[in-house]
Order: C-alpha cells, then structure tokens, then sequence
C-alpha cells in the first residue's frame, strides 16, 4: 500500500471535523469531550506527518497524543454516567493512566520511542469500560444501531483499542515474524483506524443536539 494512501486514510477524520464545526453551537455537552477528541486526533495526524516527511521519526507526538486522547475518552465516559456510582474511580484511573504512561515513556522507555506497556494497558481499560457501557446501552430503548451515536462511537473504541492492544504486542515481539508481517500489521492497523474514522462521522451526525434556547443554560 503506498505511504499516501494511508495517510488518506488516516486524515478521513476530516470528515467528523466538518461535521462537528457545522453543529458544534447545538451539540450536547455531553458529547463534547469526543468532540474535543476528534480535533486532538487530527492536530495530532499533521503534527505527525511532519515529524514523518522531515524528522523520520513522529513517536514524540504519538505519544503525547495517545495520553490524551485516552484522558479524554475517559471524560467522555464520565460525561456517560460510567463514574455515576464511585466519582473517585475517574480521578483514580486518571492517575493510573498518566502514571503509567510517564513510567512507560520517561523511565522504561523514552518519548522518542514507540513504548508499548502503557499502551496496551490503558487500551485493554478503555476496551473493558466501553464494552460496560455498550451492555448497558443495549439494555435501553434506544433507536437502531446506525442511528445510535452512543453505540457507534463505543463500537469504534472497542474494536480500534482491541485491534491496538493486538498491534503493540507484534510490534513488540513479532519482529521474529519478518518484516512483511510487520508491514501487514501496520496495514491491518490503518485499515481498523479508518474504519473508526468512518464510525465517528456517522455518530457525529446523530448526537443530540440542544436547542439554541437551552444551550446558554446547560
């Protein structure tokens, strides 16, 4: 696959930007953090395809965008009511979530290298919490799958940090594998990222929005 296609690929979170800027005034609040997700997503692919064409080399941005990325998917959650019964689990996870990313990235590893550790553990979290509230999502009466933005956007948590999870390992311990199965799975990576890409902007356009008498009291 040629380097541009994937960066196609990976910059079809252009489409959920659009999107998001054309309704950002009436969007929920509460969906706000995945908003703010999707903007960090796309500072962080330009930030990164310069790191790449001029320095060989975008781990430094990778990295930081993957902390907060995920401190922000955590607020969503906590926007979802995840935290509703125990409001000091947040605070906890947040702190487990940076303290082990510094660990992984200042100390075990460096923020100039790709370091897996802190990766897959936060991702196997999020995939466990997005999975509680998936099952707690399809308890309620809610309007189909494809309509249920919810549902979509945990859909694409699940499956994106899965996919993530399995990813780190080989790139981790599968260089014994040779190097046209690396290439494979970084291809099978892009390919999941653009599936979540398009499972974004499909939720984008069903999230509730408020109308423009209610926002200023929200």
């Amino acid at each position: 696959m040629p380097y541009w296609v994937c960066v196609f690929l990976e910059f079809t979170i252009l489409i959920s930007i659009v999107i998001s800027f054309v309704k950002f005034k009436q969007i929920s609040r509460d969906y706000l953090p995945f908003v703010f997700s999707l903007w960090v997503t796309l500072i962080s692919s330009v930030v990164g395809l310069y790191f790449s064409l001029f320095h060989r080399n975008n781990a430094a941005p990778s990295n930081i965008y993957f902390i907060v990325f995920c401190l922000l998917i955590l607020w969503q959650f906590k926007q979802w009511k995840l935290f509703a019964g125990c409001p000091k689990a947040f605070y906890g996870l947040m702190g487990a979530f940076v303290a082990s990313w510094v660990l992984d990235t200042f100390v075990v590893g460096s923020l100039f290298k790709f370091n897996p550790y802190a990766r897959i553990i936060i991702s196997f979290v999020i995939v466990i919490l997005s999975i509680q509230l998936l099952s707690g999502e399809r308890q309620m009466p809610v309007l189909s799958f494809w309509r249920s933005s919810i549902q979509l956007i945990l859909t694409a948590y699940i499956v994106l940090f899965t996919v993530k999870i399995i990813t780190e390992f080989f790139w981790q311990y599968g260089v014994i594998l040779g190097d046209d199965f690396m290439i494979s799975i970084f291809y099978f990576y892009i390919f999941v990222n653009f599936l979540a890409n398009l499972l974004y902007a499909l939720a984008m356009l069903w999230i509730p929005v408020t109308t423009r008498y209610s926002w200023p009291l929200r």
